[in-house]
């Protein structure tokens, strides 16, 4: 059984050591030649194909979700107002939890959040899973909110503990979400 491994190592670890290139040439592919390797129609989402979004390992796939408009644009609003702590886009009456949530994102001191897909909830109220990533720490939470009127308010906004960025999470959030191959 060794020698016919061993036959076919001395075979085919040539072919797979030496990569084959013309006379003249650099033997680097050129990024046109990487490009062309791969159709664009394989890369990108195609008409009428789902936009596939980018997936946060703790809170899943980011992006609208199952949320209607009003929510997700609202939803944005209220993550860039923690995130900033400016409080003069968000609706006069979720200020003060607005504040109280500042307090508890203090210790991360957030940069930059991601926002889950967002789903209706049998109450009515549209919830999305959110995460708070600043330099060393990252916070995760659900924001619920509700429609009244056709204005969305915060119907609550649940925080966990914070949690380290050296704790193994190298990687929060997959860089290509429209590449299928490598």
């Amino acid at each position: 059984m060794a020698v016919i491994l061993l036959s076919a190592a001395a075979l085919f670890l040539p072919v797979m050591l030496f990569p084959q290139s013309n006379p003249g040439d650099s033997g680097a592919a050129s990024p046109a030649a990487v490009g062309a390797t791969i159709p664009e129609i394989l890369r990108r989402p195609l008409i009428g194909e789902a936009p596939r979004y980018p997936i946060d390992r703790v809170i899943g796939t980011l992006g609208q979700g199952t949320a209607p408009d009003g929510a997700w644009a609202y939803a944005n609003q209220v993550m860039s107002a923690l995130i900033t702590s400016s409080l003069s886009n968000v609706n006069e009456s979720d200020k003060e939890l607005l504040g109280q949530s500042l307090a508890t994102l203090g210790p991360v001191n957030p940069d930059r959040f991601h926002i889950g897909g967002g789903r209706t909830e049998e109450d009515g109220t549209v919830s999305f899973l959110v995460r708070f990533l600043g330099r060393d720490q990252w916070m995760s939470g659900e924001l619920f909110l509700l429609s009244k009127d056709d204005v969305w308010y915060i119907d609550g906004l649940a925080l966990e503990d914070a949690h380290n960025l050296d704790s193994g999470d190298v990687y929060p959030y997959d860089f290509s979400p429209y590449e299928r191959f490598f």
